[in-house]
């Protein structure tokens, strides 16, 4: 589904990605691993259009495409996780589930999102604000925004970064139903045996610093 061929990411002298090459087909999940410094990171970065690629190319369905914003990459159905979510603390569940979406209407977006919770064993209540939620629950429900936007290729950085085994569990349990469902998911590096014991059939791509 997503490919990335010959990537290379310079800042000034720096070269932080020297010919990174990755193919993440649809229904599968493939980590990445590496040093602090590797890169993982900016090559996130790059699959997301959050900065530009030196050189190189990204094809997503077999077809060479310019990722030059973060929007560049939505209307793809490429989406972020990211190891903060990028909430509004100052707002409910219910407005950050919102954030974004082209439909406004509460009740219609309410039951899409008491749907997902359903779906996925999540436990959110709607109405509670934001900053009464744990990072996990604050990461699932940006999850849910994710997935309610049809994203179809999944990234998501150092995602057991700070929440519970628990929640470590619904995630890997979240992602491997998107998976059968025929999404391509990369992730970053998890930090626990546990975690790597739950994310059960998944590929690794090493990159060396």
């Amino acid at each position: 589904m997503i490919e990335l061929r010959d990537i290379h990411k310079h800042f000034g002298t720096i070269k932080a990605l020297q010919g990174v090459s990755l193919k993440v087909a649809a229904g599968s999940i493939h980590g990445v691993v590496g040093e602090n410094g590797a890169g993982k990171s900016t090559l996130m970065k790059v699959l997301t259009g959050y900065i530009a690629r030196t050189s190189g190319s990204v094809l997503f369905d077999k077809q060479e495409v310019d990722l030059h914003t973060p929007k560049d990459a939505r209307a793809l159905g490429i989406g972020m996780l990211y190891q903060e979510p990028l909430d509004f603390l100052q707002l409910s569940v219910l407005d950050n589930f919102m954030a974004g979406a082209p439909r406004f209407d509460r009740q219609v977006m309410r039951s899409a999102l008491l749907d997902l919770t359903s779906r996925f064993g999540f436990e959110l209540e709607p109405d509670c604000p934001l900053q009464w939620l744990t990072v996990g629950e604050r990461q699932q429900l940006e999850l849910l925004r994710l997935i309610h936007e049809g994203t179809r290729v999944l990234i998501l950085d150092e995602p057991t970064t700070g929440i519970s085994e628990h929640q470590q569990d619904l995630l890997f349990a979240a992602l491997r139903s998107l998976k059968e469902e025929g999404c391509a998911i990369t992730l970053g590096p998890i930090n626990s045996q546990r975690s790597k014991r739950s994310a059960t059939g998944y590929q690794s791509c090493a990159m060396a610093e």
